[in-house]
């Protein structure tokens, strides 16, 4: 597989995340439109967006905080997913990139090799 194939390949699965991240955020917020409901929607809806983040991001750390996050009164605003999705894909792209490049590899049988970002 040529290097320039890889990288559209993670490009596309950085903006499905991102979409995935943003409508996860979406969800979590939606709570908000019941204002007599809203908060204790909240309890069903933490495990909820807890397994939709640890879906998308593979982070049980962020699966934890996106459930804190909910649990929690009035913290809904916070667009927990949305910033994992920037951690993952900004601040820490070529981790991202290299984890995305040994799992793609190994699954669909290609070579292995170092590939960045350019």
């Amino acid at each position: 597989m040529k290097k320039e194939e890889l990288i559209q390949k993670f490009k596309d699965k950085k903006r499905f995340d991102l979409v995935a991240s943003i409508l996860i955020d979406m969800l979590g917020m939606s709570t908000f439109l019941l204002p007599a409901l809203g908060e204790s929607f909240d309890i069903i809806l933490a495990p909820i967006i807890s397994a939709l983040i640890y879906a998308v991001h593979r982070t049980t750390f962020g699966a934890a905080l996106g459930f804190i996050e909910e649990i929690i009164p009035f913290t809904d605003i916070i667009p927990t997913a949305t910033i994992l999705w920037a951690y993952r894909y900004l601040f820490k792209a070529e981790n991202t990139l290299q984890e995305f490049s040994k799992k793609y590899t190994k699954e669909n049988n290609f070579s292995q090799q170092t590939v960045k970002l350019t």
